[in-house]
């Protein structure tokens, strides 16, 4: 994890996210950031491995996940209400998962963009949750590592359109990326 760690943030210094919004937030009490990769008016999402085999697969969604700080040497998942003056910006937790979950390649990142944050729900309580979303313009479709890369928790990964992830996303991340494209579309 150290290793990834050390390849973002030699990114980040390389590459600054263009903020797309005016969103006046407290980023310390965000705990969920994600990650849009898109080319022209594609967007790259992924699937999660199903935990219940009594309950339908789940939908396609956006590439999200837990902020991570170095505590005692390891990095450990922020819980909702934990601070850590060691903690990942909002940006290396976008660009780890998106890594981790659709096996993203920095080396294929054009552009980075913070589009600030979104409302959603949790998969698993239902209840509300906080998400800051970033976008990363890919050079190409391919500019992706191999599938059998991506964490075990991910089933697929697939480029859709806002159209396509109408039918096909999850319920409640519809409207964020509607949002995301929105905000992207002039770009």
């Amino acid at each position: 994890m150290t290793d990834t760690h050390a390849r973002i943030a030699a990114f980040l210094q390389q590459k600054t996210a263009q903020a797309l919004h005016n969103a006046q937030a407290d980023i310390a009490l965000f705990h969920k950031a994600g990650l849009l990769p898109f080319v022209a008016n594609r967007f790259l999402v992924m699937k999660p491995v199903a935990k219940h085999a009594h309950l339908p697969p789940p939908a396609f969604q956006l590439c999200k996940g837990t902020r991570m700080a170095l505590i005692k040497g390891e990095w450990t998942d922020l819980r909702e209400g934990q601070t850590s003056e060691t903690a990942e910006t909002l940006a290396a937790t976008a660009l780890r998962e998106g890594m981790e979950e659709l096996a993203l390649s920095l080396e294929g990142i054009n552009d980075i963009y913070d589009l600030g944050p979104y409302d959603f729900a949790s998969a698993s309580s239902g209840a509300p949750r906080r998400l800051w979303l970033f976008a990363a313009r890919l050079s190409s479709e391919q500019a992706l590592q191999p599938e059998s890369d991506m964490a075990e928790t991910t089933a697929a990964r697939r480029w859709l359109t806002t159209a396509e992830f109408a039918h096909e996303g999850r319920k409640d991340h519809r409207p964020i990326l509607e949002a995301a494209a929105r905000q992207l579309k002039d770009l």
